[in-house]
């Protein structure tokens, strides 16, 4: 099942491949990372649930579910070779070429 993610629902969905095991993390400490509000990270983090990317435990700790590994997987792979092709080409400094990589992901392609 493909589906179209924004931007900022790219860039949790990066936050949570990183750092989620098992046991997952808290919204706060997503909040912490994208440097945004614990409210904006609930909001957002809901909806990922909702797309059945997340799952939210008892424990207050948010994880991916499968398919949500999955797509993070493969949006790491695609944002790093994006992000090369864009510093090689472009010879953007790493955040621009990271918020690009974003940006042309969102827009180009289901992930």
């Amino acid at each position: 099942l493909y589906m179209k993610l924004t931007v900022s629902q790219l860039k949790y969905m990066l936050v949570l491949g990183s750092v989620s095991g098992d046991r997952g993390i808290r919204t706060v400490d997503i909040a912490k990372k994208l440097s945004i509000q614990r409210s904006s990270a609930f909001n957002m983090l809901n909806k990922l649930s909702d797309e059945g990317l997340v799952v939210k435990n008892d424990d207050k700790m948010v994880a991916l579910t499968e398919q949500g590994k999955q797509k993070a997987d493969c949006l790491c792979k695609k944002v790093k070779d994006t992000v090369k092709k864009l510093e090689e080409n472009f010879d953007l400094p790493r955040e621009y070429a990271e918020d690009c990589a974003l940006m042309i992901i969102s827009c180009s392609e289901d992930i």
